[in-house]
C-alpha cells in the first residue's frame, strides 16, 4: 500500500490550498454570523477548519479513484457537518433547547436532529443546531439538484446508528452492540460522503464502500481511545478486541478488492492515502508529543492542521456516572 504515498501525499499538498481558501469563503462566514459568543465562535470555526480540510480531502481523493470531479464547497461542507452533527449527537451544544438539561440523554435533540437528517421540517433548538442547519442546507445549495434518495437512506441510517451509540456511556455495554455501532456509524457515514462524490455505485463498490467505513471508524477509534477512555466511552479498542495490527490487515485485504472494481492505477495513490493514515494513527499513539505540537497552530496552516486531531467542536459532555 506504501508505493501509492508519494503520489496521494503530492495530490494533497496541492490540494490543501484550495481547502482552506474555499473553506474561508463558504464555512467561516456561516460560523460566524450564526454563533454570537466569541470562545464558542473561536473553539467551532478552529474545529470545522481541521475536518473541513481532512475530510474534503478524503472526498478529493474518491473523487479521483473513481475518475469523478469532487466540488471544493461540498466537500468543506461535509467535513464541517460530520464535526458538528457528531459532537451535537453526542449531547453537546450549550443546552438541550428544552430544557431538560440532560446532555447525552437529550431525546428531544435526537428528535430534532432525526428531521433534519431525514430531510424534513427541522425547528433548530440551540445555535449550534441552526449551524448545522445551515451547512447542511448548503450542501444541497451547492449540489444544485436534490439530494438522492440513497444518500436520504444513508442519512436515517446514520442517525439512527448514532442516537444507539449512547450506549458506549453504559459501563456493561454488550460486544455485540459495539460492534453494530462500530461497523453501522462507519458504513454510513462513508457511504454519505462518497455518495456525495459518485451518487449511485455498484453493488461491488458500495460493499467496498461500507467495509472500509467500518474500519476507517475503527482507526478514528483507535486515535481517540485515550480521550474515549477520560470521557467514559468504551469502543472495541478501548476493550481490547481490536488492534492496530487487526486494523492494517482490513485495510490491507481491502487492496485487491480496489484494484478489482478501479484498476490497479487509481487504485494505488487511494490506497497510499489509506496508508497514510494508518501512519498517522501509530504516530499519534506512539509519538502523542508530535500529535500536540501540531494540534497548536493547526489554524494557522493546512498541513498541520492535516495531521492533527484538532479539538471537538463543542465541549465533551460529563461522562455520566450510576
Amino acid at each position: 500500500m506504501a508505493v501509492g504515498l508519494p503520489g496521494a501525499a503530492g495530490a494533497a499538498y496541492r490540494s490543501l490550498p484550495a481547502l482552506t481558501k474555499t473553506y474561508e469563503t463558504v464555512v467561516a462566514p456561516l460560523v460566524a454570523e450564526t454563533l454570537e459568543d466569541p470562545a464558542e465562535r473561536a473553539r467551532v470555526d478552529g474545529s470545522l477548519r481541521v475536518m473541513s480540510v481532512k475530510f474534503g480531502l478524503a472526498m478529493l481523493s474518491y473523487g479521483r479513484l473513481t475518475g469523478r470531479r469532487t466540488q471544493l464547497d461540498v466537500a468543506v461542507l461535509a467535513g464541517a457537518v460530520t464535526r458538528l452533527y457528531d459532537d451535537l449527537i453526542d449531547g453537546r451544544g450549550g443546552g438541550s433547547g428544552d430544557g431538560s438539561g440532560d446532555g447525552g440523554g437529550d431525546t428531544g435533540a435526537d428528535d430534532r436532529l432525526g428531521e433534519l437528517m431525514g430531510h424534513r421540517a427541522f425547528v433548530p433548538g440551540t445555535a449550534p443546531e441552526l449551524l448545522l442547519e445551515r451547512l447542511v442546507y448548503g450542501i444541497e445549495g451547492a449540489l444544485r439538484h436534490p439530494p438522492h434518495a440513497s444518500l436520504l437512506t444513508a442519512l436515517a441510517s446514520l442517525h439512527e446508528y448514532q442516537v444507539l451509540s449512547r450506549r458506549q456511556r453504559e459501563a456493561d455495554v454488550p460486544l455485540d452492540v459495539l460492534e453494530k455501532i462500530t461497523r453501522g456509524k462507519g458504513a454510513a457515514a462513508h457511504l454519505i460522503l462518497c455518495g456525495l462524490v459518485k451518487p449511485v455505485l455498484e453493488p461491488a463498490e458500495r460493499e467496498l464502500v461500507m467495509d472500509l467505513g467500518e474500519t476507517l471508524q475503527s482507526l478514528d477509534d483507535y486515535m481517540d481511545v485515550e480521550f474515549d477512555r477520560e470521557n467514559g466511552v468504551t469502543t472495541l479498542v478501548s476493550c481490547g478486541v481490536l488492534t492496530l495490527p487487526g486494523i492494517a490487515r482490513r485495510l490491507r485485504a481491502a487492496r485487491p478488492r480496489l484494484v478489482a472494481v478501479h484498476g490497479g492505477r487509481a487504485a494505488r495513490p487511494y490506497c497510499g492515502m489509506l496508508y497514510f493514515l494508518l501512519l498517522q494513527a501509530w504516530v499519534a499513539r506512539r509519538l502523542p508529543v508530535l500529535g500536540r505540537l501540531a494540534r497548536r497552530p493547526a489554524r494557522r496552516s493546512a498541513v498541520l492542521a492535516f495531521l492533527s486531531r484538532g479539538e471537538d467542536a463543542l465541549p465533551p459532555a460529563a461522562p455520566e456516572h450510576p
